[in-house]
């Protein structure tokens, strides 16, 4: 694991330090996650009246909202607060692998040379939200997690490239749409259940369009948001659509994209579109009506090698956790029982896509 690290930094206001766009970003995923200014400001180790302190003087820079407070229901991001959180996504995809790879190099440079202090368990992962859940309690245990997020077959393939610990993915239950002989191989990797979840199209409450299906997608008066491409949920999608006999081309909105089912769901509930594809429970945090569609189920990779090292033995000990349970008990569509546990993962691994 790497003893150096990068950051990045590109939303600074004037005269202010270098990296100040951390603790906004930071404090906005919060309350993406949570649900509130309060249970963000604890999650960023910050009082409530600094983060409000922090949140006003930003929209007084930006001229605009970035978070809505909600009348008994604590607080959600305004769509300027997503976008700025997707564009800070954007910036890491693409800038992260090049950023692991020298970090890499400059650690076999300096082996030796620096510190025997325990690195973070780096983590490349498809978007969720009971993985940010986790992030946040191992940080409050004092396990030091290092998520990025990314695209499934992103995260298999930095995982293969040496960039990471453990790789997050999802597969439909019972079948699989990657081909993971790409990226692991049965005697040198471990898959490990972390939670099935549920998909499905997010419309608005009450579902004013009366959109019920797959099919429906292709009604010119329907409005779309698609996930970016290389996404495990843009994947499914593209299936699902093939076996309904729709075309890319018939969906008002396929080419728009978003980074995460957070976003997704945001664009819907902002009425810019009137339909999304992603998980139940990015749908219940911004008040959409869910349709569902398939069950998936959530896995992590890890080598065989590392099963036994403190932090991976501490993380899956974490995700069998009581604690782990009550902090995901209210993501709707989600079931996190044997999370942490193995996979037989020969057979799954070794399984082409159907």
């Amino acid at each position: 694991m790497s003893f150096i690290r990068f950051d990045l930094s590109w939303l600074s206001p004037p005269d202010a330090e270098s990296g100040a766009d951390r603790p906004l970003l930071e404090l906005l995923a919060g309350i993406r996650t949570h649900g509130s200014i309060a249970g963000a400001a604890k999650a960023a180790r910050l009082s409530y009246r600094h983060a409000w302190g922090m949140l006003s003087r930003w929209e007084q820079l930006l001229g605009r909202p970035v978070v809505v407070p909600e009348q008994g229901r604590g607080a959600k991001l305004a769509p300027l607060g997503e976008r700025l959180l997707e564009a800070d996504l954007r910036i890491r995809r693409r800038l992260e692998p090049t950023l692991a790879r020298l970090s890499a190099e400059l650690d076999r440079e300096f082996a030796g040379s620096l510190g025997k202090a325990e690195p973070a368990l780096r983590i490349v992962a498809s978007h969720d939200l009971a993985l940010l859940q986790l992030r946040d309690l191992a940080q409050q245990s004092g396990l030091a997690l290092d998520l990025h997020v990314r695209g499934s077959s992103e995260s298999l393939a930095a995982y293969a490239r040496g960039e990471c610990e453990l790789a997050g993915f999802h597969l439909i239950a019972g079948r699989t749409d990657l081909d993971l002989r790409h990226w692991l191989a049965p005697r040198q990797d471990a898959v490990l259940r972390f939670a099935t979840r549920r998909q499905g199209l997010m419309v608005k409450r009450g579902n004013p369009k009366r959109i019920g299906s797959i099919s429906d997608l292709a009604r010119p008066a329907v409005r779309f948001v698609n996930r970016q491409e290389g996404s495990g949920t843009r994947v499914l999608l593209d299936r699902l659509l093939g076996e309904a006999g729709v075309r890319p081309r018939q969906i008002r909105g396929y080419a728009v994209e978003e980074y995460t089912h957070l976003a997704v769901a945001a664009t819907v509930a902002s009425g810019m579109a009137d339909a999304g594809f992603g998980i139940e429970a990015a749908a219940a945090r911004h008040g959409l009506a869910f349709v569902p569609i398939a069950t998936e189920n959530y896995l992590l990779a890890c080598r065989h090698a590392r099963l036994k090292t403190k932090p991976v033995v501490a993380l899956r000990k974490l995700m069998a956790s009581a604690a782990f349970r009550k902090a995901t008990a209210g993501l709707a569509g989600y079931d996190l029982l044997g999370a942490g546990k193995l996979m037989r993962s020969g057979a799954l691994i070794g399984m082409p896509p159907r």
